[in-house]
């Protein structure tokens, strides 16, 4: 009866030291590995809405410097800079703290507002604490046929002799914009990672980091980036009497109806444009 079990001690001695080895090499890195895939999946699905911002930016802040929408809506420009540093302070930070959106943000060059704690190893080392490498490319994307901006071409070209007139508004073409959000080197400088990925364990490199490459692309055909003022230049520029010969043509048609109804007079206005503005408690 004693030797079973000073035999049944022994195996149960051994399994013991069995599970604490296997623990230590299987177990436990992998533990981490699962918990490490889990934050890189957020990483990128932080890089996917980092994407997707950029591009709405696009949509509705203009960064066209040489057509005439540009000129007329100047009030309305942002460039993929600005929209780049805005995702740092914006996209990429913490989600548990309490901020507000600032226009001082398009300026921001830090994380200003943080990285979220998920976005942390098991040392609770910041996966991406470098700005710089977080990247962003934005482009328009144009067709290479493209029938809308042929039309709009024709009819911009056509012109009254004499009188600065365009028969269509200056509207853009360029109506799919397309960015790419770059997040290098991430987890690069976590040194958990770099005991659990180096050559010893087989695996073909060092620990470098992971790199995040999403692209996002908006099309925006029903709307463009252009603000109020830029709305009416916009109207302007096709409508004859709205400078000069509509004071002109308001001026004369006082002088004859008040010659024969003193109370139209006042009504006439040749050339008066009135831009449609939400009212101030649809915005509430």
């Amino acid at each position: 009866m004693t030797q079973h079990t000073n035999i049944a001690r022994l195996q149960s001695g051994a399994a013991m030291v069995e599970f604490i080895v296997i623990a230590i090499f299987v177990l436990v890195p992998l533990y981490l590995a699962t918990q490490a895939l889990g934050k890189f999946a957020d990483v990128r699905n932080g890089a996917t809405v980092g994407a997707r911002y950029s591009a709405w930016e696009r949509t509705v802040w203009s960064e066209d410097t040489s057509s005439d929408f540009y000129k007329n809506n100047k009030p309305n420009q942002k460039t993929a800079a600005q929209i780049h540093n805005e995702m740092l302070v914006r996209v990429l930070n913490d989600r548990s703290a309490a901020f507000k959106y600032k226009s001082t943000d398009k300026g921001a060059t830090t994380f200003a507002n943080g990285i979220d704690p998920m976005w942390q190893d098991t040392a609770a080392k910041d996966l991406l604490d470098d700005p710089a490498n977080v990247t962003l490319a934005a482009s328009y994307a144009t067709p290479s046929t493209d029938l809308m901006a042929k039309a709009l071409s024709f009819f911009s070209a056509l012109s009254v002799p004499g009188v600065s007139l365009s028969l269509f508004p200056p509207v853009p073409t360029n109506t799919m914009a397309v960015t790419t959000v770059n997040l290098n080197k991430v987890g690069a400088k976590s040194e958990v990672y770099q005991r659990l990925w180096n050559k010893s364990s087989g695996l073909p490199d060092d620990w470098k980091g992971l790199d995040f490459t999403v692209t996002g692309a908006v099309q925006s055909n029903t709307w463009s980036a252009n603000a109020h003022e830029g709305t009416t230049n916009m109207v302007k520029a096709t409508v004859p009497t709205a400078g000069g010969l509509g004071t002109l043509l308001s001026g004369a048609g006082i002088l004859i109806l008040g010659t024969w109804d003193i109370t139209l007079a006042p009504r006439l206005d040749i050339g008066k444009i009135e831009v449609d503005v939400t009212p101030p408690d649809r915005l509430k």
